[in-house]
């Protein structure tokens, strides 16, 4: 009798977590291919594994490789395989002028490697360009309790906050995420968010505490060892071709009513134009990474929706993570831009070409 007391002890606590809770009625699918194995051929391209047969109507995108020309753009090879690009001009999409900076790392060529840098102390874009002899640097994550960080497979930060420091507004920050395999090849995942579904099924309709549960356990699903470096944010512009971030904001609410919402309300901070930064993939095999200047005279900024568009026009990338704005956007090139390499006009306190101090960081180093 003694034993069998002990037995029920032991298994108690195990029947208890499986039951009940919506946490645990959401499906985790495998994590995204960490670069060791070839990806599952699901049919519709996005190698996640999901198996599905469809097409989506983004199909017709596949296999077009799209290079940024015409009397707006200028283009530098910076270094065998980087190519610098600056948009400058109106935008034909938003019909605004704009100042837009982008970098092209071809990621056949073996003599770069990509860093997710972490900082103890924050530090701005400039310095960690210089201090990590880069050749390419933006600045990356959201603040730190709103975000999933990751770096030298070690994590700092698994989405501790369910809402937006002390704004009261939901998290919103961690639906899709950029990571590094410990082969060192770069990939994205859409995990999903209360508006939409992800790979993870379930998320959709939930409240966002649950999502970031959902999301905070399949980061965590994410070794250690395959993963060594992940950072979440949002929104996911470009999910396997499919513009995700045309979608992201209600459009039924008007400009007047978005106003009056809290700037980290997820309608009014994506709708709204802003400096952008984002990070992208193409399907040929190519990283890029991209600012938009905004806040600034003939420097309009983009809305989520805006930016979505301008990428899939000038790049078509297969995936596109939108990452921290604003005041942080900022993007260094080594041997051009200023005395710092930047190549942008960073805005901060309101101050052109003042720099924001980040603690994650997107590098490009020689190896």
């Amino acid at each position: 009798m003694k034993r069998i007391t002990l037995l029920i002890i032991a298994i108690l606590p195990l029947l208890l977590n499986g039951c009940g809770g919506k946490e645990n009625h959401i499906d985790l699918p495998a994590p995204p291919d960490n670069g060791n194995e070839q990806p599952i051929d699901d049919g519709g391209g996005n190698g996640n594994g999901g198996g599905s047969t469809t097409t989506n109507p983004w199909d017709a995108n596949r296999g077009k490789v799209v290079t940024p020309s015409g009397p707006q753009w200028t283009s530098t090879t910076v270094s065998e395989g980087i190519i610098y690009y600056h948009f400058s001009g109106k935008d034909e999409l938003s019909g605004q002028k704009e100042e837009i900076f982008a970098v092209d790392l071809d990621l056949s060529n073996p003599k770069y490697e990509i860093k997710l840098t972490r900082l103890a102390s924050a530090a701005v874009t400039s310095t960690v360009h210089k201090n990590n002899n880069a050749i390419a640097t933006i600045n990356a994550g959201y603040e730190q309790g709103s975000i999933y960080i990751r770096s030298a497979s070690v994590n700092y930060s698994i989405i501790p906050n369910v809402e937006i420091g002390k704004t009261g507004q939901d998290n919103w920050k961690s639906e899709g995420a950029f990571y590094i395999t410990s082969t060192g090849k770069p990939g994205m995942v859409f995990v999903g968010s209360p508006k939409r579904d992800g790979v993870v099924s379930g998320i959709k309709g939930q409240t966002y505490a649950n999502a970031v549960k959902a999301q905070r356990l399949y980061y965590n699903k994410m070794s250690l060892a395959d993963y060594p470096y992940l950072i979440s944010s949002a929104p996911t512009m470009i999910d396997d071709f499919n513009p995700l971030g045309e979608s992201f904001c209600d459009y039924t609410i008007s400009s007047t009513q978005v106003d009056k919402l809290d700037g980290e309300n997820l309608e009014r901070h994506q709708r709204v134009r802003h400096p952008r930064t984002a990070v992208a993939l193409t399907e040929n095999n190519h990283l890029i990474l991209i600012v938009v200047d905004g806040r600034q005279t003939n420097r309009a900024g983009f809305s989520c929706r805006e930016f979505t568009r301008f990428l899939v026009k000038w790049f078509n990338p297969q995936y596109a993570l939108n990452l921290d704005g604003g005041g942080s956007t900022a993007m260094c090139v080594e041997g051009q831009g200023d005395s710092r390499s930047i190549v942008n006009s960073p805005i901060q306190d309101g101050v052109p070409g003042k720099e924001r101090a980040r603690d994650t960081h997107i590098v490009i180093v020689a190896k």
